[in-house]
């Protein structure tokens, strides 16, 4: 793993939801708005979202995390991703985030955790566009 301290997150990892306060609280050194080019879904069934390539914006947090190597593998079990591994549920690679710093949009690299199976909007992983890209806003509004 290289020296990155940041990971961008746009679902349970998010600032006040359930994944942030069992694995991130009190190691965030930073939070900051910030969004990725990509392809958002609600996976209906396991509750959680899906980000895959695209072109529309998603939107979610940069963090800037205290060690990150010492809770990277953590991370890795939470968002079902294993080095080498054959059937990984996400994969972790740096990516351009463009994160909001004093009203402006600036771009930074960031780990990001891409949703890598072939069954999204499949029988057994139903799914929702979310096509405003905001899983956070998608939680508040049911």
């Amino acid at each position: 793993m290289t020296e990155c301290n940041r990971i961008w997150v746009y679902g349970s990892l998010l600032c006040g939801f359930f994944n942030h306060q069992k694995v991130l609280q009190g190691r965030v050194l930073h939070a900051r708005s910030a969004k990725v080019k990509g392809r958002l879904f609600h996976q209906v069934q396991k509750g959680y979202p899906a980000l895959v390539e695209g072109e529309q914006w998603v939107y979610g947090e940069l963090l800037e995390i205290d060690v990150l190597a010492s809770i990277i593998e953590r991370i890795d079990e939470l968002e079902g991703y294993r080095e080498g591994g054959s059937d990984n549920e996400y994969e972790r690679r740096l990516a351009t985030v463009h994160v909001l710093c004093d009203g402006a949009w600036q771009e930074t690299q960031a780990y990001v955790y891409w949703y890598v199976r072939d069954d999204l909007g499949s029988v057994t992983n139903p799914v929702l566009p979310l096509d405003n890209g905001d899983w956070r806003y998608y939680m508040g509004a049911t």
